[in-house]
């Protein structure tokens, strides 16, 4: 839309209630009457495609200037009404001579979020350096099961514990939206460890006896010269008070811990969602790890991905300089989590990965492939009124049916029946692609009534369902 450029961040929410996630887009250089103060655009998701310009511009609140206003966006319901709410970071705004960095909080409602923000947390005082709160990506869940949201922020540069030496805050509700001041807090263990400098993330259990969680690192740990030491990633209680101390720690087997913390989803078949965290430094190669989440954590790592290291660059992957959950992409039960080699000089690329148990088969990314497997899109447009395409995706020759059904289960429409012949898959390994176009019209060629219809998948005895909306 405007000058983004390379430091831009987002997040994807339903910040007006209607159902339909939006897109907010973070500026921290801003343009026009914003180009000092950074701004976060939102786009109202439509069901299609998306404005290219921004349905409301939100610009960086007060007098202050150079604050990077939108330098991180995130999203969480804190006031407990059901739609998301934006919180964004401007980590350079001065508060007073030894404080800065400010997290805004913009509740959502149905007709979108105010301009205005509705709750603002202050940075903290600190010596030596600024702490510049609200670096590290905020974090939003409910952790104390009071149907608010908290949040997890941080303060890199703060210097209480050492030049900075970094410090990590969680602010908690009590039944109501939370208050400015920070409920629990951590301190970087030395100087130059910039403690919430990476992803903070919350991590949630709903297994009776556990808790949920809060989870970040430092690839810095033990190194008081601000380089990259072996690193180390923390755990702590999320609903506790005062300075506290975390619950369980691993340091990296060779350098970079912690350099990005994230859940990893539900990756097994418990109701806890477990831990990765990348060590972008790694033999050169880089390297992310998956812990399972148990009552005692265990200090082996239950699953690693190792990078790779190409013969014509001058150095390896970098592979788990971001991690993330991906959700239950293929509906087995499980979710997948993401790994990417952001930092990579070449081949930049993004790894879906799954935990399929102690029995699996190690080994590296491979360059270029995606693995074989049965999907289907979501039809676009969506709504529609008068026809739609799905794209659809088979892993293997065979029986393969593509069916409309309304909310009541009844069969509507058959879009693909048929038989396919043996089929290698293509060299990228993504199986038989197609698509077809549906226009509103049952098998007697009648037009179908407004309302919702779910559309199936089958093929290889493997069934993947979504749902349309249909409106005249």
């Amino acid at each position: 839309y405007d000058s983004i450029g390379g430091s831009f961040s987002f997040c994807i929410a339903d910040f007006n209630g209607d159902s339909i996630n939006d897109l907010a887009v973070g500026d921290a250089g801003g343009i026009g009457v914003n180009d000092s103060n950074g701004q976060v655009n939102i786009h109202y998701g439509t069901g299609g495609l998306l404005n290219n310009s921004p349905d409301l511009v939100i610009g960086g609140y007060g007098s202050a200037t150079a604050t990077n206003f939108g330098y991180t966006a995130s999203a969480g319901d804190i006031n407990g009404d059901g739609i998301a709410d934006l919180i964004v970071d401007a980590p350079s705004y001065p508060i007073s001579g030894n404080r800065n960095g400010r997290i805004y909080v913009y509740y959502g409602d149905t007709l979108g979020p105010d301009a205005w923000p509705d709750i603002i947390l202050n940075g903290h005082p600190s010596p030596t350096y600024l702490e510049n709160f609200g670096s590290g990506k905020s974090d939003m869940r409910d952790i104390n099961h009071d149907d608010y949201d908290d949040i997890i922020a941080s303060g890199p540069v703060n210097s209480i514990n050492g030049g900075a030496a970094g410090e990590v805050y969680i602010y908690l509700s009590d039944n109501a939206p939370l208050d400015t001041i920070a409920d629990s807090w951590i301190y970087g263990e030395m100087q130059e460890q910039y403690l919430g400098a990476f992803n903070l993330s919350l991590v949630n259990a709903e297994t009776t006896g556990f808790e949920p969680m809060s989870w970040f690192g430092t690839p810095n740990w033990p190194s008081t010269g601000g380089g990259f030491g072996a690193g180390k990633s923390y755990m702590l209680l999320g609903d506790t008070t005062g300075e506290t101390l975390p619950q369980w720690t691993i340091t990296g087997e060779d350098t970079g811990l912690g350099c990005w913390s994230s859940s990893a989803g539900y990756s097994d078949t418990d109701k806890m969602e477990d831990l990765i965290a990348g060590s972008r430094a790694y033999n050169g190669r880089g390297k992310a790890y998956l812990w399972l989440r148990r009552p005692t954590m265990n200090n082996a790592y239950d699953a690693s991905i190792l990078g790779r290291y190409p013969a014509d660059s001058n150095r390896g992957d970098v592979l788990g300089a971001r991690v993330a959950p991906a959700g239950d992409v293929d509906n087995c039960g499980r979710d997948e989590f993401l790994v990417s080699n952001y930092y990579a000089d070449s081949s930049n690329m993004i790894w879906l990965c799954k935990y399929t148990g102690p029995d699996a088969v190690a080994g590296e990314p491979v360059n270029n492939e995606q693995l074989a497997i049965n999907n289907v899109l979501q039809n676009s447009p969506n709504p529609f009124s008068h026809q739609t395409t799905i794209k659809y995706q088979v892993s293997q020759s065979g029986k393969i049916s593509l069916k409309v059904y309304n909310i009541s289960g009844q069969l509507v429409k058959t879009l693909v029946d048929e038989e396919t012949s043996p089929f290698n898959p293509s060299p990228r390994g993504e199986g038989r692609v197609g698509s077809v176009v549906w226009n509103g019209c049952d098998d007697r060629g009648q037009r179908v009534s407004n309302g919702v219809y779910v559309y199936r998948l089958q093929s290889g005895g493997n069934v993947i369902t979504k749902k349309m909306t249909y409106i005249k």
